[in-house]
């Protein structure tokens, strides 16, 4: 008895590590979504033949022997069918591959000339059309597997899961709703806006049926919008050229199922004389031999464009030839613009403009950027009579027309301050530089160590390391 069951236990055992034939048991990884073509709530009319997006993630990093890919198999809901010319594509990572397609009752088969071998992790999409059920059904379920060479079944049936990284259906169900499209829309209003832009403001009333997805937007007679969400009654039309144009609007409930659309209103739109609002944020940041320009976008939702400019004053700037960047549209992080600027001791002036499609500009945004010159010599020894070696010079000429306060500070190796430098100290005899002569505020020599120095100008500020060699 003691040893069947040890031969019981070990056959177990061995069937867990290799597996038997005809389990679902796999280290191949599967999940999918199936999408209705222009509806992301995966809801389709009854009697009705619609696009579907079947998107798959097979993770195939875990293969062992006897699971490689042959055919991708979708077990149709009840009342749906495909015919073998139904098949559109089939792609595996964007690309092409080639198929044949089998439909054998209640079944699509989607057979891989080229069985999947390799130990990929790819997205599988295939696009079909289907004739929909006659009779509604709040979640028809698409069950989907895998199959192997011998047309055997690789793992369990796929799980439903956000494949495609879209905020859509995310799931393998669809739901079924009535044939029976949407009331017109009412309060439909078309306006110029007003501030002189040349956009055209649209507004409704929102349908107050719950079936209803969202609203087609069409200007003379070609659809410009979907705006997806039922209870968002107003749009608004960006950058229309000048002239007369006619626009007209739809609720749907899906792609198919449509209300009539309103009658055409028309509007003349004139010319765009309004100029952008500037950039915002602007920073200037020298990485020596780079200088990076940083800003956030305007507010102005025609801004197509920023121009960089650059000069010594802000009536000397000058636009840069490279300095042309187009704008994008919702960008919430800083544009960051690197320019190859190697520069010398001095002040530089930075300016952004934002450029809407007709050209007008903003106000430019500006920023100053000082750099400052360094204090020579870094060693002093205060009780030579050499003058190029008993002080240390802080160059100002650099920085006379900067805003603020010109002042130097001197700290020890703990921090301490020991001495504040100012043009107006009676030790200051030359009005083109500041000098430190090693002492501190009770003019006693300090003693020999390394000290900290720290320029100022207004609210910009420069810190480095001397030495006191007595």
């Amino acid at each position: 008895m003691q040893i069947r069951q040890s031969l019981i236990t070990g056959l177990t055992v061995i069937l867990i590590i290799i597996g038997w034939k005809g389990e679902t048991f796999a280290a191949v990884t599967s999940s999918g979504e199936i999408n209705v073509d222009e509806d992301s709530r995966g809801r389709v009319p009854t009697s009705s033949n619609v696009v579907l997006i079947l998107t798959l993630g097979i993770d195939r990093s875990l293969a062992e022997p006897g699971e490689e890919v042959k055919t991708i198999e979708a077990k149709l809901p009840v009342g749906f069918s495909v015919s073998v010319n139904g098949v559109r594509s089939v792609t595996r990572d964007g690309q092409p591959i080639a198929y044949k397609v089998l439909v054998p009752t209640g079944s699509l088969r989607i057979v891989l000339i080229k069985e999947v071998r390799d130990f990929s992790n790819s997205l599988y999409e295939i696009v079909f059309m289907s004739r929909t059920p006659s009779i509604t059904n709040p979640s028809a379920e698409f069950k989907i597997l895998l199959r192997n060479l011998e047309d055997s079944q690789i793992g369990e049936y796929i799980k439903p899961g956000n494949i495609d990284g879209e905020p859509n259906n995310d799931s393998l169900s669809l739901q079924i709703i009535p044939n029976v499209p949407p009331e017109p829309v009412r309060g439909f209003t078309i306006k110029t806006d007003p501030s002189g832009e040349n956009d055209v403001l649209i507004t409704w009333q929102s349908s107050q049926d719950s079936d209803v997805s969202g609203y087609f937007i069409y200007r003379d007679g070609v659809r410009i919008t979907d705006q997806k969400n039922r209870t968002i009654a107003s749009f608004v039309d960006l950058n229309v050229l000048p002239g007369e144009h006619g626009y007209a609007i739809e609720a749907y409930k899906t792609s198919l199922l449509r209300s009539r659309p309103t009658a055409v209103v028309v509007v003349n739109v004139g010319l765009d004389t309004v100029k952008p609002n500037p950039p915002k944020a602007l920073q200037i940041r020298d990485l020596g031999g780079i200088v990076n320009i940083i800003w956030q976008s305007s507010n102005t939702l025609d801004v197509e464009k920023y121009q960089i400019s650059f000069g010594t004053s802000i009536d000397k700037l000058s636009p840069l030839s490279n300095g042309v960047i187009e704008a994008e549209l919702d960008k919430k992080d800083d544009y960051i613009f690197s320019l190859k600027q190697q520069l010398k001791v001095g002040k530089y002036v930075y300016a952004v403009e934002a450029i809407d499609e007709a050209g007008n500009r903003s106000n430019p945004i500006t920023q100053v950027l000082r750099v400052l010159g360094e204090p020579f010599p870094r060693v002093i020894t205060p009780f030579s009579n050499n003058e190029k070696f008993n002080r240390v010079i802080f160059p100002i000429r650099t920085i006379e027309d900067a805003e603020g306060e010109f002042v130097v500070l001197i700290f020890d190796i703990h921090g301490m301050l020991i001495k504040r430098i100012q043009p107006e100290d009676p030790d200051q005899d030359n009005d083109k530089n500041l000098k430190w002569k090693g002492q501190n505020e009770d003019g006693e020599t300090v003693e020999s160590g390394i000290y900290v120095y720290q320029v100022q100008v207004g609210e910009s500020y420069k810190n480095g390391t001397l030495i006191v060699a007595k």
